[in-house]
């Protein structure tokens, strides 16, 4: 009897902070029968890490267990609630590699666009019951009894019950301590496998051949950051945001028809620059493109003005440091201010000015219009469109978006001055722009990008090509504007623009080979793209 009430005052604590935190969701958002179940899960994980303490006998060490145990589950469902309350979904594998990716000026940013009031009186509400169930939490009974074999049987078996439970329901998709430490481990294996990155500076390719066939060809690589195509004025957008692109868009291949493989920077951009693809399980350490182009007597470089980020050393990181030289222009430690992407713009001069001469391939990594929008422009932009009518207070999706496309008007710039620069002291030269991934605009409440609610506007992007005059004369490309692609294939496209062929390379897999085959474009791990969001038919003959 003593031990039930024990175990009742206990869980009283336990219930009490979930039940608090299920209403408080419910009442700010619409009913999910999610929200249920996690509630559900809550509750059978409370009783799991609680039943431990019935094996405990010393007071003082039964004490710290339950409050060790307490403070657990009390960290779990807070930051489980705040989560859905930001973007009405659970935690997800992908959500936990997103903030392992994410440095503090990032996930600060983050935090301040999403917060509303209703989530800090949340935060003020837990906290202070949190104190009270701690303040109340004492040693609830002395010096026991050994607990009895039969008790501890019973104890055991409802463990084994729970986790079982927990397991084969599915239930276990909510536990946030068991979603962490699956992505801990998963990122950790996968951090593993680029590791040779910096250690083999020409990757694991066979049969190279390279044909240079005009001196020093220069190109250059420009990987945007959230950049939907529908926002550029190149592809019909109502606004001006790509005026100079615009002017020499008759020196431009534009494509129309290019998805992302996904909708994080990380996993798009180790898919666009290796082997790795969906229909193809290769290796990530067979090689880079810059691995490739290291083998293939080019010149390699890394621009980025994007932090080398995370707690651990970013994929994209180890991906960099494949290439002869590395600048990341906004490394320095306790960087606050916004770094606006045309810092890259002198480092990419004094490239083509200084560098050893003979080919090169420079990788510019952008910031884009990666949120906060409002950070990715200089101020002269803030009045560059009409802004939202003055006379009425605009919408946050008016501002957004108004943001959003200063953001993007800067990229426009940027893309422009490359160009510039490549055709001004690179007369054989090229420059591809792509970005990584897509965003949502339209909805607010999937504003962004996460593939946990995926929308079709975070997987459409662009992709164009300039040419110098000398390169046009000297490479051949087969271009169809609306041919269907996604940049997991990146890799063999750029080895074309390179002049480089391996054993690795398929160009029925480049964008601007006559042998392209069109394949099917999958996303969320088994979704045809085209299925999804156009509505083609299922059985159209893809290269499979």
């Amino acid at each position: 009897m003593e031990e039930l009430q024990f175990f009742k005052k206990i869980f009283s604590y336990y219930f009490t902070l979930a039940f608090m935190t299920t209403i408080f969701v419910v009442v700010s958002c619409q009913f999910d029968i999610e929200i249920l179940l996690n509630f559900i899960e809550n509750c059978l994980f409370a009783v799991l890490i609680s039943l431990p303490s019935y094996f405990i006998v010393n007071a003082k060490i039964r004490y710290f267990y339950d409050l060790l145990a307490f403070v657990l589950f009390s960290f779990t469902i807070f930051l489980e609630s705040v989560y859905y309350l930001l973007f009405q979904v659970f935690f997800s594998a992908s959500s936990i590699f997103v903030l392992m990716e994410s440095n503090s000026n990032e996930a600060a940013e983050f935090i301040t666009a999403y917060i509303e009031f209703h989530e800090i009186i949340f935060i003020i509400c837990f906290v202070l019951l949190l104190f009270y169930c701690l303040k109340t939490l004492k040693r609830v009974r002395p010096q026991l009894k050994p607990i009895t074999r039969s008790m501890s049987v019973a104890c055991g078996l409802t463990m084994l019950f729970l986790v079982l439970c927990l397991k084969f329901s599915k239930l276990i998709v909510y536990n946030f301590p068991y979603l962490f430490t699956k992505s801990v481990v998963e990122y950790y294996h996968t951090s593993k496998s680029f590791d040779g990155y910096s250690n083999n500076s020409t990757g694991d390719f066979t049969n190279i051949k390279t044909q240079n066939d005009a001196k020093n060809p220069v190109f250059v690589l420009i990987i945007g950051e959230s950049t939907v195509r529908s926002h550029m004025q190149l592809y019909g957008y109502e606004r001006l945001t790509t005026p100079r692109l615009s002017n020499i868009s008759n020196d431009l291949l534009v494509y129309n028809d290019v998805i992302s493989p996904h909708v994080l920077t990380v996993e798009s951009i180790a898919k666009m620059l290796t082997l790795s693809n969906y229909e193809a399980n290769y290796k990530p350490t067979v090689g880079t493109i810059l691995q490739l182009a290291n083998a293939s007597n080019y010149s390699t470089f890394w621009l980025s003005n994007q932090r080398p980020i995370g707690v651990f050393e970013s994929l994209i990181t180890k991906i960099a440091l494949s290439a002869s030289q590395t600048k990341f222009v906004t490394t320095a430690h306790g960087q606050h201010n916004r770094t606006l992407d045309q810092v890259l713009l002198p480092e990419l001069d004094r490239i083509l000015t200084t560098a050893n001469s003979g080919p090169k391939f420079i990788v510019m990594h952008l910031m884009g219009a990666h949120f906060k929008y409002k950070n990715r422009y200089p101020d002269s932009l803030n009045t560059a469109f009409s802004p939202p009518n003055s006379a009425v207070k605009p919408t946050a999706k008016q501002m957004l978006t108004y943001q959003y496309d200063c953001a993007i008007l800067n990229t426009d710039y940027v893309i422009s001055e490359v160009v510039k620069s490549a055709n001004k002291y690179a007369k054989n030269s090229a420059v591809l722009y792509v970005s990584d991934h897509g965003e949502e605009l339209d909805n607010l409440e999937r504003r962004g990008h996460n593939e946990d609610f995926a929308t079709k506007s975070m997987y459409d992007i662009p992709l164009l090509l300039w040419r110098s005059k000398e390169y046009k004369e000297n490479t051949s490309l087969f271009f169809d504007a609306n041919r269907p692609y996604m940049t997991d294939d990146l890799f063999h496209s750029l080895a074309q623009l390179l002049k480089i062929k391996a054993n690795q390379v398929d160009s029925t897999r480049s964008i601007f080979s006559k042998y392209y085959q069109k394949r099917r474009r999958v996303i969320l791990q088994t979704e045809d793209y085209d299925v999804k969001f156009n509505n083609q038919d299922p059985q159209t003959d893809y290269k499979r």
